[in-house]
């Protein structure tokens, strides 16, 4: 008992013990949040993931403020500290700095949030994750063509925000433009061609429930920014060259659809241009003769 007391009464002792009793209590309140709480909630709720990141926040922040108190009990005690610490932090965490202030500018200005396709640094994925030092995407493209996405997940600091440009698929407009390009011989009827290649987007489903969507979208982001209000129809372009004629469709898409809808798209067209004998065409080559092989005259 005596070495008990010997030990409370020491202040720097005292003050691990309070800091530890801290840890267990915060470890104990986040246990029981996620295992009696926040787990009762359905998958399904599109606010479990802003519930249970706000709630280790929550908790996390408290039990540093108390630790901090524990330790900094005295006005000159704390003006050292934080002279050391931001002395420290300018020197040493310069990197830190950026994320920390990267992910402020995150939640305060919502340049994107979680379920946003971004891309930035040669990197393009979906937010799964957004840290206080690191954001959590999973990625796509790369070895896949399309925006179909690899399986690997990549963690990028937030400090990108003040280094890179930043591409964001979602953040206003949930569709981006799209192009097929078929080159078709001169011999085929390519005023045919355009009408197929119209109507095969007019008349796919995908299309005609994205279109009132889309549109709404665009006169919500016109109040917002001076974007220019193009038409939503496909639209194909014909461009001459001296071995075809190169045909370009060009189309909004969903942004989660777009090389599913190309597929289907091109799988019409391969379809009706057969059926109308209209000619896919592609480059050849004629060897006339072979070096040396020339037959003596």
């Amino acid at each position: 008992m005596d070495t008990l007391n010997a030990i409370w009464s020491n202040e720097f002792y005292q003050k691990i013990i309070l800091s530890v009793l801290i840890l267990l209590i915060q470890a104990a309140i986040r246990y029981f949040l996620l295992g009696y709480v926040i787990n009762r909630i359905p998958d399904e709720n599109p606010h479990l993931y802003t519930i249970r990141k706000v709630s280790n926040y929550v908790i996390s922040a408290l039990a540093g403020l108390l630790i901090f108190g524990v330790w900094i009990q005295r006005l000159g005690d704390l003006s050292v500290a934080l002279g050391i610490l931001a002395a420290g932090l300018a020197f040493a965490l310069q990197e830190v700095i950026g994320s920390i202030a990267g992910w402020i500018t995150i939640i305060a200005g919502k340049p994107f949030t979680i379920g946003h396709r971004v891309e930035t640094g040669g990197i393009r994925g979906d937010v799964v994750d957004i840290g206080i030092l690191r954001t959590t995407l999973m990625e796509i493209g790369n070895w896949l063509n399309g925006d179909h996405n690899t399986g690997r997940i990549v963690t990028v600091s937030n400090a990108f925000l003040f280094k890179e440009p930043l591409y964001n698929y979602s953040v206003h407009l949930r569709f981006v433009w799209d192009e097929i390009k078929i080159p078709i011989t001169y011999e085929s009827n390519w005023k045919r061609a355009i009408e197929i290649m119209s109507t095969a987007v007019h008349e796919h489903p995908a299309y005609q429930e994205l279109l009132p969507k889309a549109e709404n979208q665009r006169r919500e982001v016109r109040r917002k920014l001076a974007i220019k209000m193009t038409p939503l129809e496909p639209r194909t372009y014909l461009k001459i060259t001296d071995n075809w004629i190169e045909l370009g469709l060009v189309y909004p898409v969903d942004t989660d659809l777009r090389r599913s809808f190309r597929s289907e798209i091109s799988q019409r067209l391969l379809t009706e241009f057969e059926a109308e004998k209209i000619t896919i065409a592609s480059q050849t080559i004629s060897i006339v003769q072979f070096p040396g092989n020339s037959e003596p005259g």
